[in-house]
Order: C-alpha cells, then structure tokens, then sequence
C-alpha cells in the first residue's frame, strides 16, 4: 500500500480508501489484509490478470496518439536495475543532455525484489529475459559478476585460501531478486549463492558497493564497476558470473524521433568494442582498470545443484 501511495503520488490512507471503494463498486473482495501486508484474493488473481491486460491497451492507446507526435522534445522513461542506472548510465548522462536538450529523459531504477517489467517505461533494461509478448527484446550486453573486496579488508580479515575459505569470510549479498530474476544466474552458482551466510544483506547496489569498498566485507560485483572504482581488489577465486542485460521497448517506439535517440543512445554506451567489460567473454579487470588482482586458487565447494 505504501509503495503504491508512493508511485500514484498519494498518501497511504487514499490508496486503501480507493481500494474498498472499488471493492465495494464490483461487490467482491479484491485482498485480504494482515500483519505481513495485503495478498490477492482468487477474485483479485484473475481480475489483476484483466487488468495488466487493461493496461497494455491503455499503453497501446497512447503510443498510437503519440506517433502524431514525432518531435525531438518530450519525455522518455527508461526503467534500469538501480545499479548499473547508478554506476554506468548516469556516468553517461552529459553527452547525452547536450546533444539532447529537449528531451526530458525519467530514469527509473529498480531495487532487488521488485517487478522489473515497468508498464509506464518507453524502454526497460532488464537481467531477465521474460517479457510482455508485445515488446521487442534485445541483448545488450553481458555483466561478468566477481569477488571484490579492499585492501583494508584483507589487511583486516586476511585473504581466503579459496573459495570454500572465501564463504567463511564476511560477505554481503544483495536481497534475492524474485523469481524470474534469481533465474538469471546460472545453477551452480545459485547453488554457491545458498551456501553463503552474509554479514551483510541490502536491497541496493550502492549500499553494497560502499560496504565492499570500507573494508567491510566480500561481495559479488559486475566488473564494470573496477573501471570506476580503481581501489578496489578482485579477489581471483576462479568464480565468474555473467549475467545479461536486456533491453525492451515497444516496436511503434522506434517511430517517435525521441524515443529512437535514446535507444540509440542505449546502443552506444553498451558497445562492447568501445567498453570490453560488457563484452559476452569475460575479460580480467587488470587488463580495462588499476585494481590489484589477489589470486586464491584453493578448495572449491561442491554443492548439490538441484535440477
């Protein structure tokens, strides 16, 4: 209730008041309230499935109206995972405003655990591959997850021999994403991931990367992120993740001059011949940035990865 109050731009108390208003208009209780929050009735399941129907045509209405509209000027949201919106796109943002000025570009993130699909977004960025059957997917760009930790963690804590050695140390580990985003990892490493016991759990990027970067823990980072932190330490434990990013947009979009520019735009700041670190084979981060590399080759884990 609270992050819907948020989102429309009200306080909580309206959003529940409409709520039992609408409940009360189609005569059928739509949640059912309690101390963990509000869950969707049977009734509220299928009528929450007519309604995202609702809005994709609400959506498809606006796009045919805004194609009489071709101009450069207007406003483009783009909806990305707070991270790499934080720590790469916003890094991007100056030549882009120049030689947009009239483009008002809204830039969404989104934390850990909440829907990645934005149903007001112009273009989503996503780890996932799930979409609405409507849009146009496209692979961006793949993010290769490593240990990173500091210098004045291992001069603290001392180095892992490895990386059964490693999950003894102090960690932190972004909140599980749900589901369909969770899926983005591979199987081993999921099965790695639940043997971790963090120090340190959060729901944002930045919290971690700050946390990693005081000497307070060890915790899985794209590598992107050493070409703009040089004094953090890849700890070489033999682990890489990679992840892909996608992106999705509406195919009538690319008809609206303003929209195209910033998936344009998008395109470039992901080239992988300008920024190697994107690219789909994971390139060391010695080789693009400054941060000293610590090696530990030791034991490895040997999970059980349930099919």
């Amino acid at each position: 209730m609270s992050k819907a109050a948020r989102l429309l731009g009200v306080v909580q108390p309206t959003v529940s008041r409409r709520l039992e208003q609408l409940e009360m208009r189609i005569g059928a209780r739509l949640v059912t309230r309690g101390a963990d929050g509000v869950e969707l009735t049977d009734v509220g399941e299928r009528i929450w499935t007519l309604v995202q129907t609702m809005q994709s045509t609400a959506n498809d209405i606006g796009r045919v109206a805004g194609q009489a509209d071709m101009a450069e000027a207007g406003r483009v949201r783009v909806t990305a995972p707070d991270g790499i919106a934080s720590y790469w796109i916003a890094k991007q943002l100056p030549g882009f405003v120049e030689a947009n000025p009239l483009i008002k570009l809204e830039l969404s993130t989104v934390q850990a655990g909440e829907k990645p699909i934005d149903p007001y977004a112009d273009v989503t960025l996503q780890y996932t591959q799930n979409k609405r059957m409507d849009l146009v997917p496209k692979e961006l760009a793949t993010l290769h997850f490593v240990p990173f930790t500091s210098r004045a963690y291992l001069d603290t804590y001392g180095r892992p021999d490895g990386l059964v050695d490693a999950l003894m140390h102090r960690l932190g580990d972004l909140v599980s994403y749900e589901e369909e985003t969770r899926d983005a990892w591979p199987s081993d490493a999921q099965a790695i991931k639940k043997m971790m016991k963090p120090s340190l759990t959060t729901d944002s990027s930045s919290v971690l990367l700050e946390a990693i970067r005081s000497g307070s823990i060890i915790a899985m980072a794209p590598t992107y992120i050493a070409q703009r932190f040089p004094d953090l330490v890849f700890l070489d434990l033999d682990l890489v993740i990679p992840v892909k990013l996608w992106m999705f947009y509406h195919p009538e979009q690319r008809r609206v001059t303003r929209v195209r520019k910033v998936l344009e735009w998008l395109d470039d700041i992901f080239d992988t011949a300008k920024y190697p670190w994107f690219r789909k084979d994971f390139v060391p981060p010695a080789e693009f940035s400054e941060v000293e590399t610590v090696t530990a080759r030791g034991e490895r884990p040997k999970p059980r990865i349930v099919k």
